[in-house]
Formats: C-alpha cells, structure tokens, sequence
C-alpha cells in the first residue's frame, strides 16, 4: 500500500482545490520558507485522526480553516482526502480486496468535523481502526514533523514505549484489552447486583412459603361458604315460589268476574263515545273559526304598520325639507361674506407690490457702499500676509521642535508603559499557578466519578424496573389470550346452538319456542303439550294457514300457568295439567291432559313419554338466551384487558427510553472525566513551562529599566529646546497681533457695510414674499366664492326634490286607510258565528256530564274488583321479588339453582346450615387476614430464582471466559513487545555505526515488567563517552533519532514516511549519510520529504514545488528530476 495522491480544499494556505500526485518513491518538497510546505504533512496527520489543534500549530481546531488573505475572504469549510493504492491488499477486513481506498475530513466553521471512508460517512474510530498495527496514524513514526527528531530522542521511557508498540502492532491488543476490562468491570457489577437480588429473593421466598399454606385453608373454608350459603338461598326460593303460586289461583278468579260485568256494561260505552266525537267535532269548528279570526287580525296588524311606517317617513321628510331650507339661506349668507373678503384680498396684494419697489431702491444704495470699503482695505491686507509669514517660519521651527520632545515623551511613556505591562505580565503569571488548575481539576474528577456512580445506581434501578414491567405485560398479555379464548369459545356455543335451533330474527316471523318463556324446569312439560307444534311459525297478524292464536292470560289448572311470555298459544290454554297423580277432568273443555312426567292423558287413553330434558328444544332456547346475556360482560372484560395490557406496554416503553437517557448520561459523563484526566496530565506539563515563562519575564523586565532611565535623559534636553523656542514664538505672535487688530478694525466697517446689503436683501426677499402670499390668499378666497357658489345649488335642489316625495306620499296612504275599515268588518262578522259554536259546544258538555254520571254507578263493581285484582297482583309480584331476592346470592356465588338443588341433602333446614356456614365463618376469621394471591407470587419467585440461578451461571462463565482473554492478550502483548524490542535492538546496533561512521547504540528497558516497562536509549558517538542522550549536540540528537526510526523501519514498514526538514541540523556530510540511508530504504517504503538541502532534492526522483505568488495563497509545482536532465541534454 502506497499514498498516491493528496486532494486539500481550503485547508490552511491551500485555498483552491488542489491535487498533489505522488507517483516515486521518493518525492520532495521544496519551495521558501513560509510558502506552506509543512502544511501539507499536517493535512496527512489530520485526516489520520489528529484532535489536538497545538500538534498542528494553531489554537483551535477550526484554525485549519483558510481565514482569508489581503486579496481572498474566509471560506466556511476545509477538507482533505488521501488516496491509497491499496494493490497489494495490506489494508484489513473488507477494504482487502480494493485496489483504490479514499479517506477524507471535512471541517466546518461551526466546530463539524466529518470522516469519510470511499465516499460515505464513517466515525472517527473507523479510521483510527484501519491503521491500528501499520505504522500509520495522528502521531505515528511514519510522520515526523520540524521538532520531532529531538522530542523523539529526548521523550520519556513510556512515550518512547508508544513508538515500539506501534511497530509490533501491539496498539491493537492494547484497544482489545482495555475494551476486554471494561466488560470484566461491568459484568463484575452485575454479579454483585445479582448476588443481591438472589439473597433478597430467597428471603421472599420463605415467607411467601407460609403465606401460600394459609391462602389454600382460606380457599376451602371459602369454598364451605359458597355451598352452604348457596344451599340457604335455594331453601328460601322455594318457600317463596310456593306461596306466588296460590296467589296467582286467585288472580285467575278474579280477572273471570271482571271480564263478565265489562261485557254487561258495553252499551254505555258506545253512547258516551257518540257525544264524545259530538264534543271533538264542535272542538274542531271553534278551532277553524278562531284561525279564521287570528288570520284577519295578522292582516289588520300588517295594514297598521305600514299606516305608521308612511306616518314616520312623512315627518322624517318634512323635517329633511327644514334642514334644506336652512342649508340653502346658510350658503346665500357665506356666499355674500366671501365676496366682500376677496375685494379687502385685493387691496391688500396692490399695498404688497408697492412695498416691493420701494425695498429695491434701498438695495442699490447698500451695494455701492460696500463696493467701496473693498477696495480701501487690500493695501492693509497685503502688510498683514507679510507678517503671518514671519509667524508660520517661526512656528515651523517651534514645531519641530514640539515634536521631538513629544517623541520623547512618546519614547518615554511607552518605555514606562511596556514596564508596567511585563509587571502585570508577571503579576499574571503568578496568579495564573497552573498548580491551583490541576487541584481544581483533580476535585472536578472526583465529582464527575461519583455522579457516573449515581447514574450507574439508576441505572440498575431503571433496569429492575424494566423487568417487573415486563413480568407484568407478559402475565396480561396470558390473561388476554386466556379472555380472548373464553371470548371464542362462547360465540361458537351460541353459533352452535343457534345453528341446532335454527333461531332465525326476521320482521315477518319467528319459530314458536324461540318465542316462548318457561318456568325452569317445566321446559319438557309444555313441549310434550304442544303436540309437535314446535316448528310452527309466529306471526303478527292472522293467516289463512294459522293453526292456534295468541292469548295472554294463563287458565287454573292448565299448562299455560308454566308459560312466563306475555303471549302463548291458546292450547296451552286447554290442556289440563294433572298433578299428584290426579286423573283426566272430563266435565271442563280440556283437549287432553298431561302430567309432570311428560305423560299424556286423555278420556279413555293414555300415553306413557320417555322424559329426556337434554333434548328439549326449550332448555335449548332458554341455554342460547342465558350465553347471549353472558355475552357481553365478556366483551366488556376483554376490553378490560386490553386496555390494561396497552398501560403495562406504554409504562414499559416509557422506562425503556428513561434506560436510554440514562445510558447517554454516563456516556457523556465518562467523556467529560476522559478529557478531565488528559487536561490534568496536560497542567502538569504546563507546570514546568511556567517557571520558564517567569523567569524570561523577570530578564526582560531587568533590560527595560535600563531603557527608561536613557529615556528620562533625552526627555529634559528636548524640554529645554522647547522652552527657548516658544519665547522666540511669542515675539513674533506680539507683532503679528497689532497687525491684525487694524486689519479687522476696518475690516469691521466693510462688515457693517455687508450686513446692511444683506439686510437689504432680507427685506427685499420679505416683500416679495408679503406679495407672493397676498397672491395666493385672494386665490384662495376665489376658490371658496366658487365652492360656495356650488353649495348654495346643491342645497337648493335637494329642498326640491324632498317636498316632491312628500307629494307622492299622500296616495297610499289614503289606501292604507281603506283596507283596515274593510278588515275591521270582517272581523266582527267571524266573531259572532264564534259564539255560536261555544254555545253548540255547552249543550253537547251537558249531555256528556249526564251520561258518565249515570254508567259510574255501573262501574263501581268493576273498580272494586280490580282494586282486589291489584292487591292480588302486588302480593304475587311481592312474593316473586322476594323469591328472585332469595336466588340473587347464587349470582355473586356463580351457582345455579339446578345444580343446587342436585346436591342438595335430603330432610336439609335453614337452621342446620346456617349453624354450619356460621361454623365455617368462623374458621375464616380465625385465619385472619390472608394474602390470596401468596400461592401465584409464590410460583413466580421460584420461577425467577430459577432464571436467576441461571444468569448467575452465565455471569460466572463470562467472567471467567474474559479474564482467560485478558491472560492470553498479555502473553501476546509481551511476546511480541519483546520479539520486536529485540528486533528494533539489533537494527538499531547495525544502522547507528553507518550514520556516524562508528560509536554504538542500543535500547534497554526500564523494568522488567514487559507490560508497562519503558523504553530508554542510550548512544555513543565514536570517541565520546556520554552517560545520557542530553549531552549529545542537535545534529548527534538528529541522527540518532533517524537511526531508531528507521530501525523500526525495517521491522514493521508503514505504507510511507512523511519527513519536514529532518536534514536542518545536519552538515553535509552528515547529509550524504543520511540520504544513501533514505535512499536504500526507499525501496520498500514511499519517502515524501521537505527539505532546502541540495543534496536532499538531487537525491528525490520528483519535486514538488510549493509557492505563494499571491500572498497567503500557496500553489504547486510539480517538476520530473528525469525530464529535465533530458531537457538539459538536449
């Protein structure tokens, strides 16, 4: 892999876009200094990740940013982008198998930094990825920048370390590790919170133990309760159910007796509906004629409204012909006034112009007095230049003067000020003690761990939080399925039944027993009574095929007292129900009989039915009508359900973004302590550069003291030459002044002159303006005459025009009054026939009142029978309420009377099982208070110990499978370390004596630990005895360096090697050595290099121009080495 081209934009000096190709092995740099050279060796170390602006020479990362130059403006954005040629496929992972591979940075004003890999957006980290173990990277030894040779040689045994590391590419292991021991950490922490939870969970568990034992003796001793109170219920009922029916016998006794005297009593009837319909009929008449009367009275209303709405108009006009009137003398009144005033308008102009001509007279005479004055006072003007002459020599000189003693005040002040300003500098400096930053950032570390702390602390809390929630969404997400089941599960037993039943709804009809309501347990009974009429149509009005018609009322003694419809078939009607093995009654209309077996009796047989009621077709119905009522309860707790399993969902999504909140935190916090940790590295290296600083200042200062005090000297002499020159001044200042006081005494009188003419002038100007507005005055009242004028017309003609609709007005009216005299008589017309049908309606009244008076003394044996109907009816209703009352405990128990009944002991009495279910509530209230659902949380905390034992396992396992990792990256780390510090050694013992043509070299560690040891050098020039690498001189320093880097060269090449005037220090021949060196490693590595040593750029296959034509612009050119030796040639 090589480097083959560089493309920058608006990086630094490098404005336009520009390509810089790099197709030898060995290219060079040249051009002045200050052209941007080394610009271009930053843009390589910025696009490979470099964050520290100070490493590339500015103060903040935008400076990379071109910020304009005295021809060019800002831009708003820089970018770099190398191009690799990656044919040999060195790169890793899937950038292998490119040939081509692009890396870009763009930078934006805003402080946005972008990485591009191959033309998409990409992180940082994926950049820093791809170079990890080649050589390459932001501070790498395949760049080596002005200054770096020495911070190499003379950098600490750990950052000398880094160089090493790199070369045995153990940076990549390092990363590893770190990453492997942030897990470890991690998981170390959820196994002590695991640790926990499964200590708490235990103790839940033993009490949860006993809890579940007494929820099961709650549950049975609730179960005793049920029944026995269930068994009470049922023994009420049917004491109950037995009274309702003997009050019903008597109610059928009475209705008979009713039905009769309503048939005797019909005739009075049909009289009192005759004069009823007589009554209604007049009713209706006096209605029409009253409408009739309402009619003409709305008409009447209407004629009177528009009399009085003429009325009103008429005033309203005579009122407006007043006001015009008036209007029209006001105008002829202001008309004749406006005349008068443009005659005085007149007048006033004419006085105007005289004024004028008299003012211009005036004018002349001024001017000709002042032409005079002129011309006497030249000859005193010319004396007086003479003398400002003199004056401006002599002040001249004294300017001079004044200015070199300013120059020595200047001098002086800023040699005081630049003191002062090092004082304050120092002053600063003191107050600026680095030492106090880094025990502020040391106490701001601390704080910012302890917060990562707390939000960890959160964290955990979240995440147990997240996991009842879901505990408690997935058990009602079970419980909704187990609703929707039920849901399901009912729709089709009523979709079964319905189909067995073939229930059909229908406007036109419906199947007979789908119609009927039967007592329970009567269901078989009066189906067997129905002959088989079962599949037999209803319908709502009679049919020529109808077979049997409704009735409502239940006859003693037959089938129809079991039917609880308000309507049945009138054959329920007359089939006898026998009972207590009765027999047949013959003397009563009965079709046949039937008793409570099902079977069927008739005058001279009998028929013996099989009794199966679960093929009742009834129970059948009756079972369809109690699923369907059940129906919606289900429907209603089913949406229940969902509506609780959308909450738990919401809740838990709401914890799971409050998780994600909590995570960015410790994220951001753990950045903020990661820079808090490197600015607290950074002080103490700040430290030391302090102490620098103070002492450089404390010299200067020193220096400057000096300055003043010469400074002071030179000031006084300059003080005593402005003294003598200002008296000299002063002289000829006295003379010019007398001078001028007779220049300006007579100038004085050619002044007065002047004002006068001026004076002139104004008066001449304020009569011709007098004119001018005594002008437009007389016009102005012109044009109010004329204004005038048109008002008077426009008044009168409108004072015409009102009295003519005045006129106009006098016809509807008069035929308004004629239509309300006609109404009038209408209405007294349609009021007498009223009266007459009032009286029609008084004598029917009368009639009627007689009538009802004589049938209420025919009717009070009615209304006496069904006062006892009712009694009747309350006490059966009272007695069924009271039997429905004493089954409503089976509803809340889910019992039902059937099944009751079946397990119902025989000889059984309410006072044995109320003795008993007291017994059983006894038990109860000896328990306690109990926790019922102890048995399910039991069940669930042995449930999640289980999974928590396992996580435990899993924790384990993982911990031990990381810390083997971390075993074997350190037995990596170190085997390599050392195979390549042995290596680096020994190249490095090789390449020293070749540099300096003698002496020895060699490395040697600080420790024997391999995994944190550092690196130390040590170097011996020939003949020279050095007991460290500081007593060597820079061009030794230089040297020795480029021995060791190009020792770690040989081991572990980088795809290229970047040096900016590297050769500085070193004299020619020292040069020589160093370019054959270069020049026998450039076959497997690309050099690109800056130099201004000649024999540098004649040891490059192709240079590279750098210049900067335009200032603050730099530009490329490119020269082949090859090309123009053969156009030297030629």
């Amino acid at each position: 892999m090589r480097l083959s081209s560089i493309k920058l934009a608006g990086f630094k000096s490098f404005v336009e876009p520009t390509k810089i190709p790099f197709i030898d092995q060995m290219t060079c740099v040249v051009g002045p200094n200050g052209c941007g050279k080394s610009n271009v060796i930053d843009a390589v170390r910025w696009v490979l990740g470099e964050s520290s602006a100070k490493n590339l020479r500015g103060d903040a990362m935008t400076d990379v940013i071109f910020n304009g130059s005295t021809n060019r403006k800002p831009i708003s954005q820089a970018s770099v982008e190398l191009m690799f040629d990656n044919a040999q496929g060195r790169l890793p992972g899937t950038l292998a198998d490119r040939n081509t591979v692009s890396i870009k940075r763009l930078v934006t004003r805003d402080g946005q930094s972008l990485y591009f890999l191959n033309g998409s957006k990409c992180r940082k980290r994926d950049i820093t990825d791809i170079f990890l173990g080649t050589g390459l990277g932001p501070r790498s030894y395949a760049i080596i920048e002005q200054g770096m040779i020495s911070r190499l040689i003379e950098s600490k045994p750990q950052e000398l370390r880094v160089f090493l590391e790199e070369a045995a590419g153990v940076s990549k292991y390092k990363e590893r590790r770190r990453e492997t021991q942030t897990r470890i950490k991690s998981t170390r922490e959820n196994l002590e919170r695991l640790l926990d939870v499964r200590k708490e969970l235990q103790l839940q568990l033993d009490r949860l133990a006993i809890q579940a034992k007494d929820a099961q003796s709650y549950r049975a001793l609730k179960q005793q309760e049920r029944t026995y109170k269930g068994q009470l219920a049922v023994l009420k009922w049917q004491s109950f159910h037995q009274k309702q029916q003997q009050k019903l016998q008597h109610i059928t006794q009475v209705q008979s007796e009713i039905t009769f005297l309503n048939t005797a009593h019909s005739g009075h009837h049909d009289v009192l509906a005759a004069l009823e319909g007589q009554v209604t009929h007049l009713n209706d008449g006096i209605a029409e004629q009253q409408l009739s009367i309402h009619q003409i009275h709305t008409n009447l209303t209407k004629a009177e409204q528009q009399k009085i709405h003429l009325v009103d108009k008429h005033s309203e006009l005579q009122k407006q012909a007043l006001i015009y009137k008036a209007d029209t003398t006001d105008a002829q009144v202001q008309l004749t006034a406006l005349k008068v005033e443009a005659t005085e308008s007149h007048e006033q102009l004419q006085e105007s112009i005289e004024s004028q001509l008299i003012t211009q007279l005036q004018l002349d005479e001024y001017q000709h007095m002042h032409d005079e004055m002129l011309s006497k006072n030249q000859a005193d003007e010319i004396q007086l230049q003479t003398s400002i002459g003199l004056l401006e020599q002599s002040q001249a000189e004294h300017t001079k003067i004044e200015q070199h003693y300013i120059q020595a005040q200047q001098s002086h002040k800023h040699n005081q000020e630049k003191q002062q300003e090092l004082t304050d500098q120092v002053t600063a400096l003191i107050a600026d003690d680095p030492r106090e930053k880094s025990k502020q950032d040391q106490q701001a570390l601390v704080e910012k761990t302890q917060k990562v702390a707390q939000l960890h602390a959160a964290g955990h809390a979240l995440t147990s939080q997240i996991n009842t929630l879901t505990q408690q969404h997935n058990e009602a997400q079970q419980a909704l399925i187990e609703q929707q089941q039920a849901h399901t599960h009912l729709i089709a037993n009523i979709d079964a039944l319905a189909t067995v039943l073939a229930v059909t709804n229908t406007d036109e009809h419906s199947n007979l027993l789908s119609t009927l309501r039967v007592t329970a347990g009567f269901e078989m009974l009066v189906e067997r009574a129905l002959l088989g009429l079962s599949t037999l149509n209803v319908t709502d009005s009679p049919a020529d095929n109808a077979v049997w018609p409704f009735e409502q009322q239940a006859k003693v003694g037959s089938v129809a007292q079991f039917i609880e419809s308000d309507i049945y078939p009138s054959l329920l009607n007359r089939v006898q129900l026998i009972e207590n093995n009765g027999s047949f009654n013959t003397h009563e209309q009965w079709i046949f009989g039937i008793d409570l077996s099902g079977g069927l009796h008739g005058e001279n047989w009998r028929a013996t039915v099989k009794n199966d009621e679960q093929d009742s077709i009834l129970s059948q119905h009756a079972r369809l009508r109690t699923l369907e009522q059940s129906l919606p309860n289900v429907v209603a707790k089913l949406a229940l359900i969902e509506q609780d399993v959308l909450t738990l969902k919401t809740q838990l999504a709401d914890c799971q973004s409050a998780q994600a909140d909590n995570k960015e935190q410790v994220h951001q916090l753990s950045q903020k302590v990661a820079a808090l940790q490197s600015r607290h590295e950074i002080l103490k290296q700040q430290s030391s550069q302090w102490l620098e600083s103070y002492e450089s200042l404390q010299h200067k200062l020193q220096i400057l003291n000096g300055h003043v005090a010469n400074d002071q000297i030179d000031l006084n002499n300059a003080e005593q030459a402005y003294t003598d020159s200002k008296v000299r001044l002063s002289q000829c200042q006295s003379q010019c002044l007398q001078f001028k006081e007779q220049f300006e005494l007579k100038k004085s009188e050619q002044k007065q002159a002047l004002i006068n003419k001026e004076l002139g002038l104004k008066k001449l100007h304020a009569a011709t303006l007098a004119e001018q507005q005594a002008k437009s005055a007389w016009q102005l009242i012109q044009s109010k005459v004329v204004h005038s004028e048109k008002s008077y017309t426009l008044a009168f003609e409108q004072s015409q025009r009102v009295n003519e609709e005045l006129q106009r007005l006098t016809t509807p009216m008069k035929d308004i009054d004629d239509s309300i005299t006609q109404l009038l008589s209408s209405q007294s017309k349609q009021q007498k026939i009223l009266d007459d049908l009032q009286q029609q309606l008084q004598h029917a009244k009368v009639q009627l009142q007689e009538k009802q008076i004589a049938l209420k003394g025919a009717t009070s044996e009615v209304a006496r029978l069904r006062e006892l109907l009712q009694k009747h009816q309350l006490d059966e209703q009272g007695l069924a309420i009271k039997a429905q009352a004493a089954l409503e405990p089976l509803e809340s128990l889910e019992q039902n009377v059937h099944d009751v009944l079946a397990t119902l002991p025989e000889n059984s009495n309410v006072n044995a099982l109320q003795l008993q279910l007291n017994t059983a509530l006894d038990a109860l209230q000896a328990l306690g208070a109990v926790n019922l659902a102890a048995i399910s949380e039991f069940d669930e905390a042995s449930e999640r110990k289980r999974y928590l034992d396992s996580q435990l396992d899993d924790l384990t396992s993982a911990l031990k499978t990381l810390e083997n990792a971390i075993r074997k990256i350190d037995k990596e780390t170190k085997i390599r370390f050392k195979a390549t510090f042995d290596q680096i050694n020994d190249d490095l013992k090789e390449l020293f004596p070749k540099v300096f043509g003698g002496g020895s070299a060699y490395l040697e560690l600080t420790s024997d630990d391999l995994l944190e040891s550092g690196v130390s050098i040590m170097a011996r020039p020939p003949g020279k005895k050095n007991s460290t690498i500081h007593l060597l001189s820079g061009g030794e320093k230089a040297l020795t360096a480029l021995s060791l880097v190009f020792s770690i060269f040989r081991l572990n090449p980088a795809p290229f090697c970047m040096l900016d005037e590297v050769d500085a220090p070193l004299d020619d021949a020292n040069v020589g050595r160093f370019c054959r060196l270069v020049e026998e490693m450039s076959q497997t590595v690309q050099f690109i290099y800056i130099s201004h040593n000649k024999i540098a750029m004649e040891m490059a296959g192709k240079l590279t121009g750098v210049t900067m034509a335009e200032p603050g612009v730099s530009r490329m050119v490119a020269v082949d080495i090859e090309q123009a030796v053969q156009m030297a040639q030629a």
